[in-house]
Order: C-alpha cells, then sequence, then structure tokens
C-alpha cells in the first residue's frame, strides 16, 4: 500500500504546459524580417479593400508568437490539476506536466521510475479525418502500453473539423479501429466529454468508458474582479470567433460578412454592448478587423481564470470556440454558437441543448439572425437547461475521480 505520507507524482500530459503558455517565440532575423513584410501588406490590403487579408503563420512570426496562448487548454489543464487535487484530499501531489507530442522511450523511462499517475489531461486529443484516418495521438500508443503506472484519459474528446465531409465514428478506418482497440486497452480509465467520443471509444473498445464532460465545466473561476462589470440598462454580449489556426480562420473568412451583419443586428435591436473574449491571441487579427468595420466592443485580454469569471457578468454569448461554450455554461451564461467543429454540437447535445448551436455551412445571415434573437428572448429558459444538463455530469466527474483516486490508494472520498 502507498503510504499516505509520501508525495503523489502526478504527469500530466497537456496541450499547453504551464511553463510553455504565452512564452514568445523569437525566429531567426530573415525569417521575421520576411514575415513582419508580409504581415503588414496583409493589414494595408484589409484597410484599403475593407477584406480580411491575413496569414496566421506570417502573423505568428511577426508578433514573436507561439501556439500557446488558447485559453481553453489551460484552462483544462488546470480544471483536471485542481479536481485530481480534491478527489485526493490532502494527500500531497506533485505535478509534472509534459506537453503533447513528447513522449519518447527516455521519458516512459523516467515516467516507470518516479511516476504514480500519468493523466492524458482533457481537450481534443483524438482526431479523425474526413477518410476515417486517425490524428496524431494515436503514435503515442506505444508509450502508453510501456507505462507501468495507472494511465487515465480525463475529459478527452474527439475533433472532426466541418470544412470537409464529417467522418460518421461507425465509418472509420480498420486501422484506426485497432489504434482505437489499443488506446482504450492501454489506459486503466477513460472518462470523455461527449456522446460522440463515447460511441466512438465503446464501438471499438474493450472497456467500460465514463461519460463526464468537459473539466473546465466546473473550474472555478477567478475571485478577483472582473475586467468588465454589468451595465444596468444595456445587454451585454459577449463574443468570440475561431482564429487558432489557419483552418478555423480558413472556415471564418466566408462567414465574416454575415457575423458582421448579426453584431450590427444585435446591437442596433437589443441597444446591447458588445466584449470581445479573446481565448487565443490570434483572434487580435479578427478583433482589429471588426472595429475597423465600425462594431463597438471592449475587448477582454486575460488569463484563463480571470476570463471565466467574465462570463458571469455578461447576458449572452456569441461564439464560436468550444472553450467560450463551456465558460458560458461554467457561468449559467445562455450562449449560441457557430460551429466550425462536431465538437461543439456534440457539447450542445450532451447539455440538451442543440438549439444553441448552428453547424458554420448553414449561417446565412438571415439564419444567424433569427436562431440568434430566439435564444436571446429565451435565455432564462436556457439557464435553466445549463443547470440541468450539468447536475448529471458534476455527479458523473465526482465519481471518475473517486475511481481514479482509488487506482492510488489515496483517502477515501
Amino acid at each position: 500500500m502507498t503510504d499516505e505520507k509520501k508525495p503523489l507524482n502526478v504527469w500530466l500530459y497537456t496541450a499547453i504546459p504551464e511553463h510553455d503558455q504565452f512564452r514568445p517565440l523569437i525566429r531567426p532575423f530573415f525569417q521575421r524580417f520576411k514575415s513582419v513584410i508580409r504581415n503588414t501588406a496583409n493589414r494595408l490590403s484589409t484597410l484599403l479593400n475593407g477584406q480580411l487579408q491575413a496569414d496566421i503563420y506570417h502573423y505568428q512570426v511577426a508578433n514573436s508568437l507561439g501556439d500557446n496562448s488558447n485559453r481553453g487548454d489551460i484552462a483544462i489543464r488546470m480544471a483536471v490539476r485542481e479536481q485530481i487535487a480534491d478527489a485526493l484530499g490532502k494527500r500531497i501531489v506533485n505535478f509534472t506536466e509534459l506537453k503533447w507530442a513528447n513522449l519518447s522511450d527516455d521519458i516512459v523511462d523516467e515516467i516507470n521510475r518516479e511516476c504514480d499517475l500519468f493523466v492524458i489531461s482533457g481537450g481534443g486529443y483524438l482526431f479523425i479525418n474526413s477518410d476515417g484516418s486517425g490524428g496524431g495521438s494515436f503514435a503515442d500508443i506505444p508509450y502508453l502500453q510501456r507505462m507501468r503506472c495507472p494511465v487515465i484519459a480525463y475529459g478527452i474528446g474527439l475533433n472532426r473539423l466541418m470544412h470537409e465531409k464529417v467522418c460518421d465514428v461507425r465509418d472509420v478506418s480498420t486501422k484506426t479501429k485497432g489504434d482505437i482497440r489499443e488506446f482504450v486497452s492501454a489506459c486503466s480509465l477513460i472518462g470523455v466529454r461527449d456522446a460522440h467520443t463515447l460511441e466512438l471509444l465503446d464501438l471499438y473498445g474493450d472497456r467500460p468508458v465514463s461519460l463526464i464532460g468537459d473539466p473546465v465545466l466546473f473550474l472555478r473561476p477567478s475571485q478577483t474582479s472582473s475586467p468588465i462589470t454589468r451595465p444596468r440598462a444595456r445587454p451585454s454580449i459577449g463574443v468570440n470567433l475561431a482564429v487558432h489556426s489557419w483552418r478555423a480562420l480558413k472556415m471564418l473568412k466566408p462567414l465574416l460578412p454575415n457575423v458582421i451583419e448579426l453584431l450590427r443586428h444585435v446591437q442596433s435591436l437589443h441597444n446591447a454592448k458588445l466584449t470581445y473574449l479573446l481565448h487565443h491571441d490570434y483572434e487580435e487579427v479578427v478583433v482589429s478587423f471588426l472595429q475597423q468595420q465600425g462594431i463597438e466592443m471592449n475587448v477582454v485580454r486575460t488569463d484563463a481564470p480571470q476570463l471565466l469569471s467574465t462570463y458571469g457578468y455578461l447576458d449572452f454569448v456569441i461564439c464560436q470556440m468550444l472553450h467560450s461554450c463551456i465558460f458560458a455554461a461554467n457561468q449559467g451564461t445562455p450562449f449560441f454558437n457557430i460551429a466550425y467543429d462536431q465538437k461543439s454540437v456534440a457539447f450542445c447535445e450532451l447539455l440538451g441543448i442543440p438549439q444553441c448551436t448552428i453547424a458554420h455551412q448553414d449561417a446565412t445571415a438571415d439564419a444567424l439572425k433569427k436562431s440568434c434573437d430566439g435564444l436571446f428572448y429565451s435565455r432564462e429558459a436556457i439557464k435553466h437547461a445549463l443547470t440541468a444538463g450539468c447536475e448529471p455530469l458534476k455527479i458523473a466527474q465526482n465519481k471518475f475521480a473517486s475511481h481514479m483516486s482509488a487506482l492510488v490508494e489515496g483517502p477515501a472520498a
């Protein structure tokens, strides 16, 4: 039996480790010089033509940015740490964080020497392409199979982008079926964030999988004051768009005229005060463009816990990012999601509010305005639905955490 006085060593396998978040990435001079020129040209073209011209790569390099500012991914890591610590009670826990795709034979040897629990920390860890082939996470399987400590998948999810044909989970390739079977077998416990991921793993895995929702649904928000305050007379509406990758930007560009028409509509009809909720630093590109188009809005640029608390000061949210939906649900704030990935649809289905999302291919200006108005006027009903939808997930997540703690013989919950 593990000595309760001995610290427990937990490794978190996460999209953005704490030491990496917001870290500037300085490229060689000539690479950066070229990107500064290209990025400046794009900005001038946007100003002159009134149409967004942007290249994520050159924007990233010109501004010394890395892909390490996604507040949703950061919040997942924080939520998993918080819930593990809660589940283990007074047990001292030492966390070691490892970035996704960094497993190696040497790392596994180190894990086998000192790790008590290896946790894959939520997020879109699984990726299925339109042809049914699997993404890069399946390359981890040989390393997971070598680990001697319990391996936990905590709130993981499935990504299926809508810019191409979405592959049905019953129609994946033979290799992907085998990879999923081996992945499930390599894990001691698996908790997934939505029913689509549950169906995939149940179809091809060999052991039960738990449906627990996204860990961020129950992350405790910051206790410090929010960057905004709720206006007394005008409704306060949050805005978030997906610009965290070149794929997301490619999907957003054709939608921008419709989104701008929607924002002008809600400002005019509801006399709304708009607040942009920055989830990724790349979104500055579209923030500037919206402001150039005459969209008046405050911009909240802050860390994940305070951004989460900000959602509690809003009356409604119009968003694209999945974790914008999740932050809103955490705070009981109604939202309208323009989905670029099937995972947003899966999240809304899970909470019993499928009406709160629209697929990007259906997002005409008229459809956006009609759906948004209907949801805005139904805010109280959506709040009640959010509470009802989250309650069973909280119970399931607590139960899952209790089973996890039992694997390392922590104190009884």
